[in-house]
């Protein structure tokens, strides 16, 4: 299916210059610098908002063929607003289902995302405040970033991590030896603890996005690794550093575990945006 979406290719400067306005999905492939920045987008002519979503490991079983994975993207019509589903190039660094947006030592692939993705909104003339960043677990964690560099676009995210070293560790680990060869879990954390962190990542930038929560109660590990340390470091955050309202939502399903709310739900839950 993603194979069937018609393909635009250029350089970053040439950004500015494309022609983002059609009401058909494509996929607006951006090379910067070597590295292949891919954006599936679909318009709605009849919405200011805009949906921006990130994938989690479950993308892989989507598009078995690898990347470029683009999560849900056959729910792109469902949603009252304009969509733009974005692929971490992190994924072609090795054998990975997920990311986490990490890049290399020398560039942070996420923090490059929301560069161009800052570009691309410009350029088709939605604000900030029209913006939600969407995904659950992996994607929910880019989200949680993206938001933050973003600054006015609302993060909502179910199910997410909010700090990696208390992921998983086999994915993780896998992870950091592609994007951090040679170097110790400790040392990624001692030198890159704002890309793996979401408070330290807050912190550093002085902003903590709107945010709508959506957690699994019955998820214990979930709880007990990434929401509860999240909201209860919120507390250790400088004065200096600005605060937006953020909701946690609840709710408690056994069989449903770390996996996110289903389809509707999740359309639903976000037409309700702004």
């Amino acid at each position: 299916m993603i194979e069937n979406y018609t393909r635009i290719a250029i350089k970053k400067h040439q950004l500015h210059d494309v022609d983002l306005l059609n009401d058909m999905p494509y996929v607006l492939a951006v090379e910067w610098d070597g590295v292949l920045y891919e954006f599936l987008i679909k318009l709605k002519e009849n919405s200011s908002k805009m949906i921006l979503l990130g994938s989690g490991a479950g993308a892989k079983q989507e598009h078995p063929q690898g990347p470029p994975y683009f999560q849900r993207h056959s729910w792109m019509d469902l949603f009252d607003a304009s969509v733009i589903y974005y692929n971490d190039p992190t994924l072609y660094l090795g054998p990975l289902s997920l990311g986490w947006g990490q890049g290399t030592k020398e560039r942070f692939y996420l923090q490059e995302i929301s560069v161009l993705l800052s570009e691309i909104l410009a350029n088709l003339q939605v604000p900030l405040s029209h913006v939600t960043c969407y995904g659950s677990s992996g994607g929910g964690f880019m989200s949680l970033i993206l938001a933050g560099y973003l600054k006015g676009a609302t993060a909502v995210v179910n199910n997410p991590q909010t700090c990696l070293t208390k992921w998983l560790k086999t994915p993780v680990r896998n992870v950091f030896s592609l994007s951090y060869p040679n170097m110790s879990q400790e040392e990624v954390v001692q030198m890159f603890y704002e890309r793996i962190n979401i408070l330290a990542f807050y912190q550093k930038m002085g902003y903590v996005p709107p945010i709508d929560y959506l957690q699994n109660a019955a998820s214990e590990f979930d709880m007990t690794n990434h929401l509860t340390p999240f909201l209860s470091g919120l507390h250790t955050l400088s004065d200096e550093c600005e605060v937006n309202e953020i909701k946690v939502i609840l709710n408690y399903n056994k069989k449903q575990g770390h996996a996110a709310l289903g389809k509707q739900e999740t359309v639903d839950y976000l037409s309700k945006k702004k």
